[in-house]
């Protein structure tokens, strides 16, 4: 199995989308403490997105680089003094966190077990570096402030708590996605829960970033819609197996965890913001996959539920028409664009069920037409050595016995060439793969098929002064030789039969003549009609041009024109 591509367009928007996030914030929030300190980590963020992008090649290097990097960009704060608005975890920019995770997945996936130990282990020391350094660098700074030692006691204890638990849960999930990915480059097979994974692994990504934006921003009562949050993820991301299911889980989730836990939030984001992008994609993956109104049962729920979590997030919420249009707006959003991949699901199964019907149409006609140009023109010669056996088998057995061997021969081909269809029928190969007694030598072809046709004399007019492509000399073969069936069969007063295959500048001109005064009613073996329609499919496939009919007083031509090369 080929290795799991890592999308560099969507780990480079995710890098995108949180350097522009930390961008703002800085902005925002540079005037609070002294001017300009927000700007000054965004320098080392960047640094450390870069690191991240480069992870992709070289898991190792990238490790090690992004280390140094947050290593030297907390060595320059702590120099000057400036705080880092973080999100997360304490002192540690948002782009330096989803970078740093990102280098940790990648380094555990791509490199070798040494690599893989030392660059975890020199992310997470300068992690604990820059959340050390840069919290005393605030520290000392807040206690500037009239209440700063409180500020700082409050900070350490935030720092050995939440940023300590948050930091291991991250740590864990990086490293556990990290092996687990490598185990499944080990694997040949990609199984069912490896192809769901490398499908819905940005959707994980972007639902994570939500999570870390609200973590910042929860206070204890926030812990209980952070974690219905995070089960309602779950159930987004495995929406794709069981829509139905998950959705109905996820509402359960986001309706019974906040009614256990406490019923108003201060302080903390209003609007939960997890809880509202997990249930979106939901509804986007049940309007998608689902039956009408199994879809409109999960879309019910999902909004109902959310609009209890907002309510019993803030009581002045309820009734909110503010907060109902946002909703609303919301599940449109997600309805719509579980419609549009519906319709897109839609047009590409009716795309593959056309082309699919299409391959199938075109490989049954290129079968029937090797089986009638190979199959009956080896039977048709049969018939007719079988038929002049009959007639001089009394008055002359030499002659009979001439014919004999000469069906023998002809029957051992056929059932050769018989043989070689049905092969290519249960191998699922295509039809032209089919050798037919044609070879790469299109002479030596022609004057077998001359040598071997059982009707009057041939005259073959060769000029030839290239070698022609294989598609090209395979279809002037079974032109002639339907042709000269056609003769057996349709000409039985011909007395000669002149093949003519000449190249002229850029065609090549196959013309075949017999000079037959009558055409029989019924002729040997019937008529199923298909072998002209067969030999105009042949030349029309090449870009050709095909002409068939009586060539005068007397006798039939087939002609026909064939491109050796295209215009321009």
């Amino acid at each position: 199995m080929t290795p799991i591509p890592v999308p560099h367009r969507w780990l480079a928007a995710i890098l995108g989308v949180v350097f522009l996030f930390d961008l703002l914030i800085a902005g925002a929030s540079s005037d609070s403490l002294r001017s300009g300190d927000g700007v000054l980590a965004l320098p080392g963020a960047a640094a450390m997105a870069l690191c991240a992008y480069l992870g992709i090649r070289h898991a190792a290097l990238g490790a090690a680089l992004g280390a140094a990097v947050m290593v030297l960009s907390s060595a320059i704060l702590w120099v000057v003094g400036a705080s880092v608005h973080s999100i997360g975890l304490d002192h540690v920019t948002l782009t330096e966190l989803v970078s740093g995770t990102a280098l940790t997945v990648l380094v555990v996936w791509r490199a070798r077990p040494a690599g893989a130990i030392w660059g975890t282990l020199a992310l997470v020391g300068a992690c604990w570096c820059a959340i050390l350094a840069r919290g005393v660098s605030e520290c000392g700074l807040l206690a500037c402030t009239p209440s700063g030692g409180e500020f700082s006691n409050m900070l350490e204890t935030r720092a050995m708590l939440t940023t300590g638990v948050f930091g291991l849960v991250l740590l864990a999930a990086s490293v556990g996605a990290g092996l687990f990915l490598r185990r499944t480059r080990e694997q040949r097979v990609e199984t069912e829960m490896i192809a769901l994974v490398r499908k819905q692994w940005p959707l994980g990504a972007a639902l994570a970033v939500i999570g870390l934006l609200e973590i910042n921003q929860a206070d204890r009562t926030g812990v209980v819609y952070l974690f219905s949050g995070a089960v309602a993820g779950v159930c987004a991301f495995f929406a794709p197996r069981y829509p139905l299911r998950n959705a109905l889980v996820a509402a359960a989730a986001i309706v019974l965890l906040p009614a256990l836990g406490a019923i108003q939030s201060n302080g903390a984001w209003l609007v939960p913001f997890s809880n509202l992008a997990a249930s979106m994609a939901l509804i986007a993956y049940a309007v998608r996959y689902l039956p009408r109104r199994n879809a409109a049962w999960a879309t019910a729920a999902l909004a109902v539920a959310n609009a209890f979590s907002i309510g019993t997030r803030s009581m002045d919420f309820i009734g909110d028409a503010e907060t109902g249009l946002v909703l609303l707006f919301l599940l449109g959003v997600a309805v719509v664009t579980g419609w549009y991949f519906r319709a897109r699901d839609r047009e590409r199964n009716q795309t593959v069920r056309a082309a699919v019907n299409s391959a199938q149409q075109s490989e049954r006609m290129a079968l029937a037409r090797e089986l009638h140009d190979v199959v009956a023109h080896h039977v048709t010669g049969i018939v007719v050595q079988a038929q002049a056996a009959l007639l001089v088998a009394e008055k002359n057995p030499d002659v009979a016995v001439t014919a004999l061997e000469k069906i023998e021969r002809s029957g051992t081909e056929a059932l050769t060439a018989m043989r070689t269809l049905v092969g290519s029928l249960r191998d699922g190969t295509a039809a032209d793969g089919v050798a037919g007694q044609a070879t790469t030598d299109l002479n030596a072809d022609l004057h077998a098929v001359v040598e071997h046709f059982v009707g009057p004399p041939v005259d073959l007019d060769l000029h030839l002064v290239a070698p022609l492509p294989h598609e090209v000399g395979r279809s002037v073969l079974r032109l002639v030789q339907e042709s000269l069936t056609n003769v057996g069969k349709h000409a039985p007063d011909a007395t000669e039969v002149r093949v003519r295959v000449a190249q002229l500048d850029d065609q090549l001109h196959i013309r075949v003549v017999d000079d037959g005064a009558t055409r029989p009613v019924n002729p040997v073996g019937g008529s199923g009609g298909y072998g002209l329609v067969g030999m105009r499919e042949r030349v029309e496939l090449l870009g050709g041009r095909f002409e068939a009919g009586p060539s005068g007083y007397v006798g039939w031509s087939v002609e026909a024109w064939l491109p050796l090369r295209k215009e321009g």
